[in-house]
């Protein structure tokens, strides 16, 4: 892993763990000759794993972001771990579903899948935006820096002040994608937490008290 960026790691982590449900996954699947049903105790232990796991990646991080003074694991830490559950969660429900999408839980699971793909966009971001916030400050206060015994030096400090007011723009830009981002995403991942639970209910309900 040393040769991964360590920005790319939380992809291989939830790559190895995606590689091992599937092993354990194709095993149930040759024995059973189909897919393992969802009512199934594979297909409910899946499904009710990945939904604790989804729970957990729009709950963990946010707790952590708001505890500003909180000591148990960096931000870093955190959101590599949103990462991964975030992608592994989705998965084990994928599976779940026996391949079968109707209904309510056919719902659930296009939001899943646009939610994941936010959750990559957004992390695409976060990336981004850090690097813009070290380059463009450190130039811009660098820049406003007059020196008065260097000959052209109104025409230097213009350039610089203009590829600094350039720099700002964008990091501005990259902060503003980042807040649309989050306006988007937020409300998609708990309309997708209450669909998961009002299906949950539901499957209880009919496999429990319509028998």
């Amino acid at each position: 892993m040393r040769s991964v960026p360590k920005r790319f790691r939380e992809i291989w982590y939830a790559l190895i763990a995606i590689v091992a449900i599937t092993a354990i996954y194709v095993v149930a699947y040759r024995q059973a000759g189909a897919f393992p049903a969802a009512s199934g105790l594979v297909g409910h232990g899946i499904g009710i794993l990945g939904f604790f796991l989804i729970l957990m990646t729009e709950t963990l991080y946010s707790i952590r972001k708001q505890l500003t003074t909180a000591r148990w694991g960096s931000m870093a830490g955190w959101l590599r771990f949103h990462m991964v559950t975030g992608l592994v969660g989705p998965y084990m429900v994928l599976l779940h579903t026996s391949m079968r999408f109707h209904g309510l839980a056919g719902v659930a699971m296009l939001l899943t899948v646009v939610v994941v793909i936010s959750g990559l966009v957004g992390r695409y971001i976060y990336t981004v935006v850090p690097r813009a916030i070290d380059g463009a400050e450190p130039d811009a206060t660098a820049s406003l820096t007059p020196r008065t015994d260097e000959a052209g030096e109104s025409q230097a400090l213009t350039a610089r002040r203009q590829s600094s007011d350039r720099r700002l723009h964008r990091l501005a830009a990259q902060r503003g994608a980042l807040a649309t981002w989050r306006s988007v995403h937020v409300p998609l991942t708990w309309a997708l937490v209450v669909t998961a639970l009002v299906h949950i209910v539901a499957a209880l309900y009919y496999a429990t008290f319509q028998r």
